[in-house]
């Protein structure tokens, strides 16, 4: 009996750890997900990647209660969805909370409605506006995390705009405030983080506007992926964050 429950214990600490570890994975956008994004307007006809070339990045990741949480998804392009990945674990590790990441299709492609809903994305297939090109997410190799609190703030004279508008409890990025709660989930803390992983490009260091939920690769190393095949390119992006351009 004994060793009976012992055998059962043990099969059961490897089933849940066989779980626990299944829940970080990187699995190819297959065809249900890739007519979902298709239907929502988030990959549109022309987009410099398509489906073939996009990874879902599936991860656990800390809540601002500070519990774990199952089911945190981004979707990115093929060469860094392993970085990505990392990335995630590693805030886990850290204990960095993060409202929400799912994939741009539950808000219907609509930027506005995912930081709206803080929600942590990546792949989007649209425009920086304004500027008539494409937006790194677009690429799939462009992350934004936490909106409201890091959000996207432009300025006109001494009036300043935030997106959105509930980020403007974050316009101070001062972390430890006397007398105040401390702040969490502000993406100063994690910019190494990225970085380490490829991710070198921070909205946080732009002058006007100022993006603080934006990390990307860089828009050089974004199109020279896109041509690459997939093995190549992530050869190239692993290259390229080791032997740094100058």
């Amino acid at each position: 009996m004994h060793r009976s429950r012992k055998i059962a214990g043990a099969v059961l600490v490897f089933a849940l750890c066989a779980t626990a570890a299944a829940a970080d994975r990187v699995l190819p956008v297959g065809d249900a997900l890739c007519a979902e994004m298709k239907a929502a307007h988030v990959l549109n006809p022309g987009a410099p990647v398509g489906c073939e070339r996009l990874r879902l990045v599936e991860f656990d990741y800390v809540g601002f209660d500070g519990k774990a949480h199952a089911g945190g998804q981004v979707v990115v392009m093929d060469a860094v969805a392993g970085r990505v990945l990392r990335i995630f674990q590693a805030l886990k590790e850290k204990n960095f909370p993060i409202a929400k990441a799912k994939p741009m299709d539950a808000y219907g492609g609509n930027d506005d409605a995912s930081m709206a809903d803080d929600n942590t994305s990546g792949f989007n297939d649209r425009d920086v506006p304004g500027a008539g090109r494409k937006s790194l997410h677009a690429y799939g190799v462009a992350i934004d995390l936490n909106p409201v609190e890091n959000p996207f703030v432009t300025r006109s004279g001494a009036t300043f705009t935030f997106d959105p508008p509930a980020g403007a409890g974050h316009f101070n990025r001062i972390i430890h405030r006397p007398g105040k709660p401390e702040r969490r989930g502000e993406a100063e803390e994690v910019v190494d983080i990225f970085a380490r992983n490829g991710f070198t490009q921070w909205g946080g260091n732009w002058d006007d506007p100022i993006d603080y939920q934006h990390f990307d690769v860089g828009r050089a190393l974004a199109e020279e992926l896109t041509k690459l095949p997939p093995d190549e390119a992530k050869a190239k992006f692993e290259q390229s964050i080791f032997q740094p351009s100058p």
